[in-house]
This record gives C-alpha cells, sequence and structure tokens, in this order.
C-alpha cells in the first residue's frame, strides 16, 4: 500500500491517495513495519501523519519515523535531520509521558533526529499543562494514542 500511496502522490490521484491512507489508518501498526513504509518520501510520510486516525501510539510512531529516517538517510546519504525535517514536524510530542519525552530527548542526542526546539515545545507544554506554543494539531491524540494522564490537560486547548 505504501508503494501505491508513494504513486498516487506522484501522479496526483487524488482518490487513490485516499483510499490508501484509509488502509494506512486502519493497520498503521503493521504498515510501519513495512519495507514500503520506509521507502516512502518524506512528502507523503508528513502526509501520512497528519492523519488523527493512525492506528499506533505516538512512542511507536516515533520510533517508526526514527528507522525510516535512518533508512532514508543511508539512501539519500544525507544525515538524518535533514531527511527527516518535514516529516518530524508532523510528530505529536505534547502526547508523549514525561519520562517518555526524556528517553526520547536522551536517543535523540545520537541521531538529531528531532530539533530541540520542538522536544522545547513539548516540554513546555507539559510544563504550563496546556498546548501553550505547540499547534493545536500536534495535541490531538490519534485514535491509537494510548491514554496518559496528562493528556486531560491537552484536551482544554483550543483546536
Amino acid at each position: 500500500v505504501c508503494v501505491v500511496s508513494q504513486a498516487a502522490v506522484t501522479y496526483g490521484q487524488a482518490d487513490l491517495q485516499q483510499h490508501c491512507l484509509a488502509f494506512i489508518e486502519g493497520c498503521t501498526a503493521a504498515v510501519v513495519r513495512t519495507q514500503g513504509f520506509h521507502e516512502l518520501s518524506d512528502v507523503v510520510l508528513a502526509q501520512v501523519l497528519r492523519s488523527d486516525r493512525l492506528a499506533v501510539d505516538e512512542l511507536d510512531l516515533v520510533q517508526a519515523v526514527r528507522e525510516w529516517a535512518h533508512v532514508s538517510s543511508a539512501v539519500l546519504e544525507r544525515p538524518v535531520p535533514e531527511v527527516a525535517a518535514l516529516p518530524v514536524r508532523e510528530l505529536r510530542l505534547p502526547l508523549l509521558a514525561p519520562r517518555e519525552l526524556a528517553t526520547l530527548e536522551s536517543h535523540n542526542q545520537r541521531d538529531l533526529l528531532i530539533p530541540v526546539e520542538s522536544i522545547a515545545a513539548a516540554w513546555r507544554s507539559h510544563a504550563l499543562r496546556k498546548g501553550s506554543g505547540v499547534p493545536s494539531r500536534l495535541c490531538r491524540p490519534r485514535h491509537g494514542t494510548r491514554p496518559r494522564d496528562h493528556h486531560r490537560h491537552l484536551d482544554s486547548h483550543p483546536k
């Protein structure tokens, strides 16, 4: 489905793009483990990550994007932060619990996948107990997001 989705975007087939996205939304956890997922372009991956209907937890999605970025970096012979710049903007870091965010920050020091500003904004949303300074779409849980205690503070964030 990822190969078809990539082709649909390349050739401007909007209906086919929507059908592919619907399939990806329903089977996200399985799709992110496929070779086809790792071969998506940054533009197509960012489009997929904009969906509220992805059936996977955000922490798993961050890991999938990290794996995608390392594959893309090797194939394109470009640094991880460069190849991942567009899709990483769609990761919903404020949804992660503080302990998860701390672990993510530690792992991030190895590959610099996520800009420091994005991690700082997620920490700020925890400290202020709202999505302050973070686009509202990044505070919306996806269908597959596991509930966390702090999510109740994000619910009051203006949509």
